[in-house]
């Protein structure tokens, strides 16, 4: 009888501790993506996702999305990306290693300067990716199976940029997994395009060069202004880290981490529907939402979809 009472208390004590682990692990998570800014961050995409639904005499879709972030909105955020990192064995140490990191002045300067590099760096590669085409005569007939005139433009580095923060620049970044995670990220997204066509091919082939060439030069441009030299030694820092690499690479793995924030936007289509609110059927809403949300090239879609939008597997 007394071996008996001593296994319960013993599996109590083992349940307790398991439990207690979860919810230290889960705080640490919390944590991290608090210190990051990914709640708010993810919180913005909420209000375009809900124009999606459609409101009626018994649903009010603002006050339903109110409801959402109020009651279910972080869970959902936490849950998605804590599965991701106990699949990858990420240690709860790791995950507190990292967030002290970013807690520091230093830390926090950095992500603001990062995030004001990004916004930078998207609107200049856009500009100057539309200096790879030659302008067409005004009584030129334009055909759209036919590769434009294409001309190598390349991009001059900043004149303001002194050899040493271009070479720290280069060193810190540029050579390390976050440069190779750009460009390879870039490739395959040009290889998901398909290129049926000679001229498709040409232009892909056109575009790889022109980025290989380009990109960096742009990043640098962006960088400067942005990202102090403080900020690339605490990046150099952090890519000096352990834990910090390998978190990096859980945010660089395949597409199945990567649709994180599409399993986050199925949880809340699906809660959603759940509450009674309706999806409009409105194809040309749909698609725009799924460019937005995926970056899909939707000049190579010549047909409407053939169910709605919300039936779609988005995790795919």
């Amino acid at each position: 009888m007394k071996k008996t009472r001593l296994l319960i208390a013993l599996l109590v004590m083992l349940v307790a501790a398991s439990g207690y682990a979860q919810d230290s692990y889960r705080q640490a998570v919390k944590d991290y993506l608090t210190v990051m800014d990914s709640y708010e961050k993810s919180r913005s995409i909420i209000p375009t996702v809900s124009k999606l639904f459609v409101g009626d005499d018994q649903v009010d879709v603002d006050q339903l999305t109110k409801r959402y972030l109020d009651e279910r909105f972080e869970d959902d955020i936490t849950d998605s990306f804590m599965n991701v990192l106990m699949e990858r064995n990420m240690s709860e140490a790791e995950i507190k290693e990292v967030t002290s990191m970013f807690s520091m002045t230093e830390g926090k300067n950095y992500l603001v300067h990062q995030q004001e590099w990004m916004t930078d760096f998207l609107t200049n590669l856009m500009m100057s990716m539309m200096s790879m085409y030659g302008d067409p005569d005004e009584d030129e007939v334009i055909d759209d199976d036919k590769a434009p005139e294409m001309v190598l433009q390349a991009v001059t580095p900043n004149a303001d940029i002194d050899a040493a923060y271009a070479a720290r620049f280069n060193e810190v970044l540029m050579e390390s997994d976050f440069g190779k995670n750009v460009m390879a990220g870039m490739m395959e997204r040009m290889n998901e395009v398909s290129d049926s066509t000679y001229e498709q091919q040409e232009y892909k082939r056109f575009q790889k060069e022109w980025m290989t060439t380009n990109v960096p030069t742009i990043l640098l441009n962006s960088a400067y202004g942005n990202l102090t030299l403080e900020d690339l030694d605490f990046a150099a820092k952090c890519y000096a880290n352990e834990a910090y690499r390998k978190l990096e690479s859980v945010d660089n793995a395949g597409e199945k981490d990567k649709s994180q924030m599409v399993n986050f936007v199925v949880k809340y289509t699906d809660w959603m529907k759940e509450q009674g609110a309706k999806v409009s059927d409105d194809p040309t809403v749909a698609m725009e939402f799924m460019n937005t949300l995926l970056g899909l090239d939707m000049d190579n879609i010549n047909n409407e979809p053939k169910k709605p939008w919300y039936d779609f597997d988005l995790g795919e």
